[in-house]
């Protein structure tokens, strides 16, 4: 898929509120069961977030985004202005899509904390896990002792995160602020999308799949990789191996330099974010003997791609693309 058939089909359902219908995504995570009513009628919305339920009586007015995708999939969804503050940024990789500068132009950033999230007023805060603590926003024990709901990505609470865990959130949405159509319409794009990407790479034989393994960041001599997840997930849907997969229980997790010389990847996916920078990333990895013979170090066959955009948004369609164009640029040609 071309980036400007993605641009414009996203922009379509933020300017024009295009609705298609689609087959809803199943999950067992967390599922969501509403009534219909229009806005005098808000009837009752109740979302089984974890092993939490999660009961909405009447709209939010006021979220807080803890994270920037967050946001992206609020105003895809035509509702930023129901937005009262996100996140600031912690790294210049962390901008919203250009498609949406100009909404994110009134979106207040606000510093993490409890007493921001009351001050600005909120009766919804949306974020990943790490999010619900007193040291963060606030605890959801905190959060609803002041009369605020608090909403979890769906994919920070389960074992091994998929593409699926992204429709929910976005069903969610949905849900909670009346627009289920352009919910489904969003979430049949990506599918789309993701099935586009497949279909192109499809015919690469077992044998023949790119290797790979993320480089997500390093500490003296171990390297912070990835054992499953959405960013593990999009790559083997790109048509890739993810060499690190099912090495650890936790979905991050530290190894060793020999673990980067067995996997012996054909391709290093940089993550770029946080205070590391990526050529400091690059040379932790150009600079130590131990790799020289590793085939993406001796080819430098390096990708590095925004950590956001392997998050809990919409950017996941692109990102698998993207990975699937590196992997495979045969398979993308125009004849």
């Amino acid at each position: 898929m071309k980036r400007k058939v993605l641009v414009l089909l996203l922009s379509m359902v933020v300017s024009t509120g295009v609705i298609v219908g689609c087959q809803n995504s199943d999950n067992t995570e967390n599922t969501v069961v509403a009534t219909n009513s229009n806005d005098e009628d808000y009837g009752t919305v109740v979302i089984k977030n974890g092993d939490r339920e999660v009961v909405f009586t009447e709209m939010p007015q006021k979220v807080i985004c803890c994270h920037l995708y967050t946001a992206e999939n609020m105003v895809m969804l035509g509702l930023a202005d129901k937005i009262a503050g996100k996140n600031i940024p912690t790294n210049d990789a962390e901008k919203p899509l250009l498609e949406l500068e100009n909404e994110f132009e009134n979106i207040p950033e606000i510093k993490k904390s409890n007493e921001s999230v009351v001050a600005a007023g909120a009766d919804l805060v949306i974020g990943q896990v790490s999010a619900f603590k007193d040291s963060a926003w606030g605890s959801y024990e905190k959060l609803e002792s002041q009369g605020i709901k608090a909403l979890t990505i769906t994919g920070t609470m389960v074992q091994d995160e998929t593409i699926e865990d992204v429709y929910t959130d976005i069903e969610n949405l949905g849900k909670i602020f009346k627009v289920e159509d352009r919910a489904e319409k969003l979430i049949s794009d990506i599918k789309s999308k993701i099935e586009e990407t497949q279909n192109a790479v499809k015919d690469i034989k077992e044998e023949d799949k790119v290797k790979v393994f993320v480089m997500d960041s390093f500490k003296g001599n171990e390297i912070y990789t990835t054992s499953s997840g959405l960013e593990s997930n999009l790559i083997e849907l790109a048509g890739g191996i993810n060499t690190t997969k099912g090495m650890a229980d936790s979905r991050w997790f530290n190894t060793s330099v020999e673990t980067l010389v067995s996997a012996n990847p054909d391709v290093i996916i940089f993550n770029d974010y946080g205070s590391q920078t990526i050529e400091e990333k690059m040379d932790f990895i150009n600079n130590n003997p131990a790799l020289s013979e590793v085939t993406a170090v001796k080819n430098k066959s390096y990708f590095t791609i925004p950590l956001v955009e392997v998050m809990q948004d919409i950017r996941s369609a692109s990102a698998c693309e993207k990975f699937a164009k590196f992997f495979y640029p045969q398979c993308f040609e125009v004849e």
